[in-house]
């Protein structure tokens, strides 16, 4: 009985000790773990536009055929990493620098979610089929939200104004208006061309003008994702 006692005894302690030795090895494995990833939801409103039923997109004047065609819009996903110094780790009051002029940082990731692009946008398709050529320049471009004019950077129509089509020809322009952040929803959203030339004589004079508008219904949907969001990550950094 003393033999058995003893055996028991024996084996209790041997588990014992087993158990105590895996624990700084279980500690040190759960320490050099990584914190997981936070989940941020983020919300945005991705427009749409969807032209009138009195606004043709496709529209011929004299010799002149123009379409339009609207932007697809979508939310895209980024994130932005930030740093601030922080205090180093130390041990019994001593700090360990890599080098002297190391400094211990914090990077944090912090996420977005934003509409892109972020202009209201119109893609134009010009046929010509006048004789002569087709010159933009003299075209006024005009944007109209919720019925005021708003005005934009002229660079965003350049193109359009700068533009020289053969006869028979035709290209694609992108025009650019203004901040999707500026319109309100709903809202009617409309793209005026003033002064388009639409005819030509065969010396190449100027016979006609024409001024083409489009209507277009502007709503926005509300989305929301969840996003993974890195936890933050401490290291000692170098300054070059």
């Amino acid at each position: 009985m003393k033999t058995k006692t003893q055996g028991l005894l024996l084996s209790l302690l041997a588990a014992l000790i087993l158990v105590q030795s895996a624990l700084p090895v279980y500690a040190e494995k759960k320490k050099s773990e990584p914190p997981p990833p936070t989940i941020a939801k983020l919300n945005a409103a991705i427009p749409s536009l969807a032209a009138l039923a009195e606004s043709e997109q496709r529209q011929a004047k004299g010799g002149l055929r123009i379409t339009v065609q609207q932007e697809t819009y979508q939310a895209k996903e980024s994130s932005f990493v930030s740093q601030r110094e922080i205090a180093p780790p130390s041990f019994f009051g001593m700090v360990a620098k890599p080098a002297p002029n190391a400094v211990y940082i914090e990077s944090t990731h912090t996420p977005s979610l934003t509409v892109s692009p972020d202009r209201l946008i119109f893609h134009l398709h010009i046929s010509n089929q006048m004789s002569r050529v087709f010159r933009g320049s003299g075209i006024a471009v005009q944007f109209n939200v919720a019925g005021k004019v708003v005005s934009v950077d002229p660079s965003g129509y350049g193109d359009l104004v700068n533009v020289i089509i053969p006869p028979r020809g035709e290209q694609d322009i992108t025009i650019v208006g203004p901040q999707i952040a500026t319109i309100p929803a709903p809202s009617t959203v409309g793209l005026f061309l003033y002064d388009v030339v639409t005819n030509v004589d065969q010396a190449g004079n100027v016979t006609d003008k024409q001024n083409f508008e489009w209507y277009f219904s502007y709503q926005t949907q509300a989305i929301e994702r969840e996003i993974s969001v890195p936890a933050p990550v401490r290291s000692w950094a170098i300054p070059r």
